[in-house]
């Protein structure tokens, strides 16, 4: 789920949450959805492995059987917060098997199988229908219908997968109850004393739908299910309708521990959970400073939530920094960079952040052209920015007098070498020196050995490079593609090796 498109799911969720807090006039449709869900059974249905009884599976493998598919051919994706990385397609066999085999480096997580006659890489949503598998390191193996891979979906071997295919069964039901119910109570006159047989009943399922998460999570400690589950768990409403149920959504939407398992980051629940919550602080007749100030005022109760883990922590904020910053919302990008990262960021001494100095860019997005340069590099050689050869280019600002830059060079240096060893010109690193004391600069270079291309003009933050991209602080880095267009600003050194490492393969 890209943050590009936050403001349709934020429309769309914010018309999701309206049937818990408007009226609706059409009862007879609420009460007819009200009596089929209500006469649904509750079981739920259990998964068996019934059916892999006398079969040996080979470890480190996914096994599949599909039936009914119109195309042979199989995607694998791997699953980080937003992003969908192709890692491996197989062809079906007439039957509707196959395999996929996987490395023991493989992190644990969710990963996807996406299958059809759609197979461009990278575009699972291209594909007829796609299903969601959990990897912890041991055999999975499978059979389902291409029709409704989730509803037919039988597992044969792994018992995290068919604890979670139960999960997702009864989370479906219980949902759709409680949606069934939320849209009777808007309707039905509560006078009546068939509404407060609602109201109960509304309680009811809530409480079922509670104790049922919580009874899994604690049946299940340390799997991947239970993190998941445990996510996934949403607060007990009062009946909608209420004119305070919206507040008491946002101040507890999120509980104690949710954020804890960087396991979660190598699904995609993270960034629909947070586009979910921001989508309550959004509508009315607000102005754009007005809606800013909502939105900031969310940020800070996620950011406050996503605390409890260093790794999701920061790439909670590299996902909304980078997302507010697609959208222009100027106020939201400076209270996240300012209150989040300011420990973290040298800045300059009596310069506004938002004081745009002489030739400075205008904001860079993905894809645009960055601001050329060309300089003489410490070893001698005559460099420009447009000349670099290499696949990727990271502009490095840095200086030695800043405790946050030494912290991370070491970290930094490590990864460029690991590339260049592992893919001649797969990345090089411009380090432009913010600095006034040449032999401290010198001295820093030589301790870390950082051979990569070296450039202060020893103008501190007058520096002409610096100046043109409008660098308010130390550390701050810009991720080039081969044409010198612009990718990104990585926050983190270990966000960009993951970033990096996945284009490598």
């Amino acid at each position: 789920m890209s943050f590009l498109a936050v403001e349709f799911l934020i429309c769309r969720q914010m018309l999701y949450f309206r049937q818990y807090t408007e009226k609706k006039p059409d009862m007879r449709s609420a009460i007819i959805l009200l009596i089929m869900v209500l006469g649904f059974s509750c079981g739920g249905n259990d998964i068996s492995g019934g059916e892999a009884a006398g079969q040996e599976y080979e470890p480190g493998m996914i096994y599949g059987r599909v039936s009914g598919l119109p195309g042979r051919k199989i995607l694998l994706y791997s699953l980080y917060g937003d992003e969908v990385s192709l890692i491996d397609s197989v062809m079906a066999r007439p039957d509707g098997t196959f395999e996929f085999v996987f490395p023991e480096e493989r992190e644990r997580g969710l990963y996807r199988l996406a299958m059809g006659q759609g197979t461009l890489p990278g575009y699972y949503e291209q594909h007829r229908q796609h299903m969601d598998l959990i990897w912890d390191g041991s055999t999975v193996a499978f059979t389902t219908h291409y029709a409704a891979p989730a509803d037919s979906m039988t597992i044969l071997q792994s018992e995290e997968n068919r604890i979670y295919y139960s999960y997702l069964r009864r989370m479906d039901y219980l949902n759709q109850q409680i949606t069934a119910l939320n849209g009777a109570l808007l309707n039905y006159p509560q006078d009546e004393n068939f509404y407060r047989r609602l109201e109960r009943q509304h309680r009811r399922v809530q409480n079922r739908r509670a104790n049922y998460i919580e009874n899994l999570v604690k049946r299940n400690r340390g799997t991947i299910v239970s993190s998941i589950a445990h996510f996934q768990k949403l607060p007990r409403m009062k009946t909608p309708g209420i004119d305070n149920n919206l507040d008491e959504l946002k101040r507890n939407f999120f509980c104690e521990g949710q954020f804890d398992d960087p396991v979660l980051l190598h699904t995609d629940l993270i960034p629909r959970r947070v586009i979910r919550y921001l989508s309550l602080y959004t509508g009315g007749e607000l102005d754009e400073d007005e809606q800013q100030e909502e939105l900031i005022a969310a940020v800070d109760v996620i950011m406050e939530n996503a605390i409890a883990n260093e790794e999701v922590y920061y790439f909670v904020l590299e996902y909304l920094i980078n997302g507010f910053n697609s959208m222009d919302m100027d106020l939201v990008v400076e209270h996240l960079s300012s209150r989040y990262m300011l420990g973290e960021v040298c800045f300059e001494e009596g310069r506004l952040l938002d004081q745009e100095p002489p030739d400075a860019a205008t904001r860079l997005r993905e894809g645009d052209r960055v601001p050329g340069f060309s300089f003489t590099a410490l070893d001698g050689r005559e460099v420009s920015l447009q000349d670099i050869d290499a696949e990727y280019t990271l502009i490095l600002f840095w200086g030695s007098w800043c405790p946050y830059c030494v912290s991370i060079m070491d970290d930094l240096y490590e990864v460029y070498s690991r590339f260049r060893d592992e893919r001649k010109g797969f990345l090089e690193v411009v380090a432009i020196g913010i600095e006034n004391n040449r032999q401290e600069w010198l001295d820093e270079i030589e301790r870390g050995g950082y051979d990569w291309i070296n450039y202060s003009s020893l103008d501190r933050w007058d520096c002409p490079v610096a100046r043109r991209y409008n660098i308010p602080g130390t550390p701050s880095m810009i991720l080039l593609d081969k044409d010198k267009r612009y990718i990104q600003e990585p926050y983190r050194i270990r966000a960009l090796n993951r970033w990096l490492s996945r284009r490598l393969d």
